[in-house]
């Protein structure tokens, strides 16, 4: 997590929306493909790849005690149109803040109906501008064991079918009850053949046998606030991300040591906000950069990792998107910085200057215009 591979003074030649090579700028002017490229110059800044939110919620539900108020209605009274207008602004406040890429889960719908009208106009927004990896929570679903095989085949009808999101994520229980542990088991053993890729949540720190639940069931990636142990040998084979969500490094229940020691023995650590939701706002990026390096002792540089590769890959969405190398999009968020030491140490700053998507310019930062 410590390579971030720095290059100063470097230089990306684009062709239709890819990168076609990388490395020095002396070397890349000199290629017979730069000379008639048209130049976007970050002198003085730094680029990196574009922020990846590994979990979001960008619409929720809200409360009925105020159903007037935009975003405040249950879901199901709220129409699709009104939804793609909160959609948008979500998704351009995250692109303002250097993210095109994010796991955007379906938390608070309480109806199977509610997640499908989520999921259906998260799908209008794929590409435009943001690439969105839905994520399907049932999590306030509750179910029998006996009934799970009916529930599961509701979901690949529904979601899975429809290709509205192919990421399943389940909630392991507090307090690892046997009968409740069982019937996550039989939920995850029925899921999982259909083609679910499976994601785990917890509330509270991994006990032991939720770390073998995780090598068990080839999740690939469990947020969680960290763990309550040494991680055990399960969990160490496992190739699943942990996931640590802003909120926990702010609440009580933030791993302090826990982290710094899950680095030290070679698991992979990605950072997340967990805020979402019609009036949450964003919690940016460089905010989780600033808290990981002063709250869990990690180096800019695997804070870094963790809020691009890592989390692309708690998402498995690494193919496209968490680095800048040849074959990929190009998606950058240019930083107004002349060190990226300096971005872990501006706290409540947004130094984005440009995203890129596709070696496009996306967003720009206003800038004063002196008469």
């Amino acid at each position: 997590m410590r390579d971030i591979q720095v290059v100063n003074d470097a230089a990306l030649l684009v062709h239709d929306g890819v990168v076609r090579d990388s490395g020095t700028a002396r070397r890349i002017e000199n290629l017979a493909e730069a000379r008639q490229a048209f130049e976007v110059d970050a002198g003085g800044r730094v680029a990196l790849p574009a922020f990846v939110e590994a979990d979001t919620v960008l619409v929720g539900p809200g409360t009925e005690s105020q159903p007037n108020r935009p975003g405040e209605a249950p879901l199901a009274t709220i129409s699709k149109k009104v939804l793609e207008g909160q959609t948008l602004l979500a998704v351009e406040d995250w692109v303002r803040h250097g993210v095109l890429s994010l796991g955007a889960a379906t938390h608070g719908a309480k109806e199977l109906r509610d997640a499908r009208k989520l999921l259906a106009v998260q799908k209008l927004f794929q590409t435009r501008p943001i690439r969105i990896r839905s994520v399907f929570s049932p999590s306030a679903l509750e179910m029998e064991a006996a009934k799970s095989d009916i529930v599961v085949k509701q979901w690949v009808s529904s979601i899975l079918e429809k290709r509205l999101a192919g990421l399943l994520e389940l909630e392991i229980p507090s307090g690892d009850s046997p009968e409740s542990m069982e019937q996550l088991e039989s939920v995850i053993q029925k899921a999982v053949p259909y083609g679910f890729i499976l994601r785990l949540r917890s509330e509270i720190p991994l006990s032991e046998r939720a770390q073998r639940l995780i090598h068990e069931t080839g999740a690939i990636s469990v947020i969680a606030p960290g763990i309550l142990s040494h991680p055990s040998p399960e969990f160490s084979r496992a190739s699943c991300a942990l996931v640590v969500r802003g909120t926990d490094i702010l609440g009580s229940s933030h791993p302090r040591d826990c982290v710094r020691r899950l680095i030290d023995e070679g698991s992979a650590i990605a950072l997340g906000s967990g805020s979402g939701g019609v009036g949450s706002g964003v919690f940016s990026p460089q905010s989780l950069l600033h808290l990981a390096c002063e709250e869990l002792g990690m180096t800019i540089e695997e804070a870094i990792t963790a809020t691009t590769w890592n989390s692309a890959c708690s998402l498995r969405m690494s193919t496209v998107a968490g680095s800048v190398e040849p074959g990929k999009q190009a998606d950058l968020a240019i930083m107004d910085v002349s060190d990226y030491r300096d971005l872990a140490k501006r706290q409540g700053h947004n130094d984005v200057y440009k995203t890129l998507r596709g070696g496009r310019t996306l967003y720009r930062r206003a800038g004063l215009l002196l008469f």
